[in-house]
């Protein structure tokens, strides 16, 4: 009969506990400070996404420009309607 007891009482103890825990999350999840919190992580997430695809987009237009530029000094390639310099010149 005792050890029944006992853990009846540790059984409500323990259902107290998982209750605090759940009310005590619940309302820090509602209140300002949480949804603070949030904000700033949102905030922090855009920045580093933004970051990196800044980055790739840049050093996409380097691999771009210097292909470009190889190119032209090959004479491959034109930007202009006229054709290179010095191709009437015979």
């Amino acid at each position: 009969m005792k050890d029944q007891t006992v853990e009846q009482l540790g059984a409500a103890g323990s259902k107290t506990i998982m209750t605090g825990v759940g009310l005590t999350s619940f309302s820090w999840i509602t209140s300002n400070e949480f949804l603070g919190l949030l904000g700033a992580t949102v905030a922090v997430a855009g920045l580093v996404i933004t970051w990196y695809y800044k980055r790739e987009s840049n050093a996409r237009q380097v691999a771009e420009h210097q292909l470009r530029m190889a190119r032209l000094r090959k004479g491959m390639d034109s930007d202009t309607d006229l054709g290179t310099l010095g191709a009437d010149d015979d």
